[in-house]
């Protein structure tokens, strides 16, 4: 029996612990492109974040592949935990304290960010600008992380 309901079946609004789940996995895609890297003076490349969620771990997979044998690490400003991954070894989650977290200081990132906002106003369409759809897709408690904003 064919059954064409099926194909036009509307998606049911989740129910509330469902709802926590999609919110996390929301936050992660939004972390995947919107975390900006840039090197330190001993070559880590580190992105700085404040999630509404503790996503870090889920993030662990992903950055290991996108980076390779590159050392880097995104500090979760709102939690004090950073996950890194140094050259040789697996992505692993740390506290950050005054003695760990100085080897996570941007010395260079001014650079790095002039660099990427001349990136960013270079293929910039003024015409297309539509700051209603950027604060649908990048929400303000992003913005302070982005260069380009």
């Amino acid at each position: 029996m064919n059954n064409s309901n099926t194909l036009f079946a509307i998606p049911q609004i989740p129910e509330k612990t469902d709802y926590n789940s999609y919110e996390v996995q929301r936050e992660v895609h939004r972390m995947m492109g919107l975390l900006r890297f840039s090197p330190n003076l001993d070559g880590v490349f580190i992105a700085r974040c404040a999630p509404d969620h503790n996503i870090l771990p889920e993030l662990k997979e992903y950055f290991t592949d996108r980076f390779g044998e590159t050392p880097w690490a995104i500090i979760d400003e709102k939690r004090g935990i950073c996950l890194h991954r140094r050259m040789g070894e697996n992505a692993c989650i740390i506290n950050i304290n005054e003695t760990s977290g100085n080897c996570y200081l941007n010395n260079n990132s001014d650079e790095w960010e002039d660099l990427w906002k001349h990136y960013h106003k270079t293929i910039n369409n003024e015409d297309r600008d539509n700051p209603k759809v950027q604060k649908q897709f990048m929400p303000k408690r992003y913005w302070k992380y982005l260069p380009e904003v």
